[in-house]
């Protein structure tokens, strides 16, 4: 982990904001120790080409960023630093540079408070695999509580999950500030947020979302806790599979190991990315048929394990 200081640019007062239209109420700008914006989930260019066009708006003149993890390939890091510095950890579906060169968690220190953030995943995929089968919202923020109070943080930033939210435990506050890809290649994102951090120079802290399609004021995300996480995931991400695809993910994923899924996940990204970038559509059966058969860039023995697989089930509907 590392430590680190941030003080407000003495000239910042002759600059103008753009976080200002966002300013709680009743929060005095003059108090502000720092301001940061919260990014996390780009997943680019696998799942987004390129960066929101009005990304640099929404966060102008926050002193610095923080990218809660699965970046990608870490030039989406040089491009957000034309906004702000930017301070980032790995996720778990992230490029192995981005693994490799990034921390799995960092502490950030302002006006005396600690920040903690992390993306929340386990480093160990099984472990990870068999947390995601409880659906208890409460549960899965107890590791960011834990871990919080393990570092001695009173705040807590964290990604993985796409879902946009402030959570208050004790002395502690959580945010995800949601995601601006999907979560992976059958779904598309509902709402894309991003959020920012203000920081009284008095330690308080308060937390305010956008969602990128609307940013003429805060987005409010509304979270029924006791729902569990797919009730409030389903509202800011959807399905893009076909009806008679639906069982296709599954069938493959019994049959591939997780390295020749991973190695096939760009084909599926190219036939998703039509629907990501228009923002409606259907993944079809022909679509992925296609994107699996002509898979030319495969290994030969994975491509035929593939084309086997496919037509296997294919068989079977």
């Amino acid at each position: 982990m590392s430590l680190l200081w941030i003080n407000r640019q003495s000239d910042c007062d002759a600059r103008r904001m753009s976080f200002e239209r966002y300013l709680p109420a009743g929060l005095d700008r003059a108090a502000l120790a720092a301001v940061a914006g919260l990014i996390s989930d780009t997943h680019m260019p696998l799942r987004r080409r390129t960066l929101p066009p009005n990304l640099a708006d929404v966060l102008g003149g926050v002193d610095f960023l923080l990218h809660a993890g699965d970046v990608g390939e870490l030039w989406v890091l040089d491009q957000l630093s034309a906004i702000a510095p930017v301070f980032a950890v790995h996720g778990n579906d992230d490029t192995q540079d981005a693994q490799r060169e990034l921390p799995f968690q960092q502490i950030i220190t302002i006006a005396g408070q600690r920040i903690l953030l992390w993306h929340s995943h386990f480093p160990d995929r099984e472990e990870e695999m068999a947390f995601r089968k409880d659906d208890d919202l409460y549960r899965s923020l107890q590791r960011s509580v834990d871990q919080a109070r393990r570092a001695g943080a009173k705040v807590v930033v964290f990604g993985h999950w796409h879902i946009p939210l402030v959570y208050r435990v004790d002395e502690l506050l959580i945010v995800n500030p949601g995601a601006l890809a999907s979560g992976n290649e059958f779904t598309r994102m509902l709402v894309n947020t991003v959020a920012l951090l203000f920081v009284e120079q008095n330690g308080n802290c308060h937390v305010v979302h956008i969602d990128l399609a609307n940013p003429a004021g805060p987005y409010a995300p509304q979270i029924d806790w006791d729902a569990g996480f797919m009730v409030a995931g389903n509202q800011f991400a959807k399905s893009i599979l076909a009806p008679e695809l639906r069982g296709a993910g599954y069938y493959l994923s019994t049959y591939l190991s997780h390295s020749e899924i991973l190695a096939i996940r760009p084909l599926l990204a190219d036939a998703a990315r039509p629907i990501w970038e228009k923002g409606e559509g259907e993944l079809t059966v022909a679509a992925v048929e296609a994107a699996l058969l002509n898979a030319t860039a495969l290994p030969p023995e994975l491509h035929a394990r593939v084309q086997e697989l496919w037509q296997n089930w294919r068989n079977h509907q």
